[in-house]
C-alpha cells in the first residue's frame, strides 16, 4: 500500500510500451510458444494487467532509491549498541 501511495503522489505510471515489453519477456520464457503466449495476453486484458504491478513496484522503488540521501556516520561500538537497544 505504501508503494502504491508513493507512486500515486509522484505520478509514477506504467506505460503500455512497458507492459508490451514485459509480455515479450514472458513469451521468450516459452520457446516455441511465443505466439500463443502473446495471444493469451492480448485476449486476456487482466492477464496483461497482472504484469503491471511488478513494473509499477520496480519503478516506485527506483524512484525512492533515486531520492534517498545516504551518508556515512562513524560510530563507536557502544553508540551502535545504544541505538540498537533504543529501537528494541
Amino acid at each position: 500500500m505504501l508503494l502504491s501511495e508513493v507512486g500515486r503522489i509522484n505520478n509514477i505510471e506504467v506505460k503500455s510500451e512497458e507492459i508490451t515489453r514485459a509480455m515479450v519477456e514472458q513469451a521468450r520464457r516459452f520457446p516455441g510458444q511465443e505466439r500463443q503466449v502473446m495471444e493469451y495476453f492480448q485476449k486476456n486484458p487482466e492477464a496483461a494487467q497482472s504484469l503491471r504491478a511488478p513494473i509499477f513496484e520496480d519503478k516506485v522503488v527506483d524512484f525512492i532509491v533515486e531520492m534517498a540521501s545516504v551518508t556515512d556516520k562513524t560510530v563507536t561500538k557502544e553508540e551502535l549498541q545504544k541505538e540498537v537497544e533504543a529501537v528494541s
